[in-house]
């Protein structure tokens, strides 16, 4: 009788497969960490702003608006701006300046002193191209000393700001009062 001999399997290739295992892990870790690692860009824009109603096509107002800051996004969606924004013509001091985010709700305008404030402009929504973004401006909006009265309603009042056509301007606005009121 012939006597088979078994093959033994050296400790270390099985330390090697856990070895294996353990880089191939950390490199998922790694490329997850860099894919929805923020990006940041400088923003930094002045020109004219144009008024637009969604229930008059003929009407169009410009503004002088100012927008400077930083933008930073990543792969999982959310987008944040921090900086200036300013739209003469509405009731905003040159000094306002803003904390918007992609969250519905989150958007956040604040005085030159750094107090929150209520501003005419209800959100912003940047296009998807970065060509532009636009402004929902409150159906109502009244500031008196002491209160200030804001209403949305209809979402009828939007400023396309950057080179947006009224058309791609009206389509984000009604996806933006989409986000904020759910209807």
């Amino acid at each position: 009788m012939e006597k088979v001999t078994n093959e033994k399997v050296s400790p270390l290739s099985g330390r090697l497969w856990k070895w294996l295992a353990g880089l191939a892990v950390l490199c998922l870790a790694a490329f997850l960490a860099v894919w929805y690692m923020p990006h940041s860009e400088e923003v930094s824009w002045s020109g004219t702003a144009v008024e637009y109603r969604a229930d008059d096509v003929d009407y169009a107002a410009d503004h002088e608006a100012v927008i400077r800051g930083t933008y930073t996004c990543n792969r999982a969606g959310k987008r944040t701006f921090v900086g200036n924004f300013w739209i003469g013509g509405l009731d905003m001091d040159p000094g306002t300046w803003v904390r918007l985010t992609s969250e519905p709700g989150g958007d956040q305008f604040y005085g030159a002193s750094g107090q929150p404030i209520t501003a005419p402009v209800c959100g912003v929504i940047q296009s998807p191209g970065g060509q532009g973004a636009v402004a929902l401006l409150w159906d109502e909006y009244t500031a008196e000393p002491g209160s200030i009265h804001a209403v949305l309603e209809e979402g009828r009042r939007f400023i396309c700001i950057g080179t947006l056509s009224r058309k791609d301007a009206i389509v984000l606005a009604d996806t933006l009062k989409l986000q904020i009121t759910g209807i």
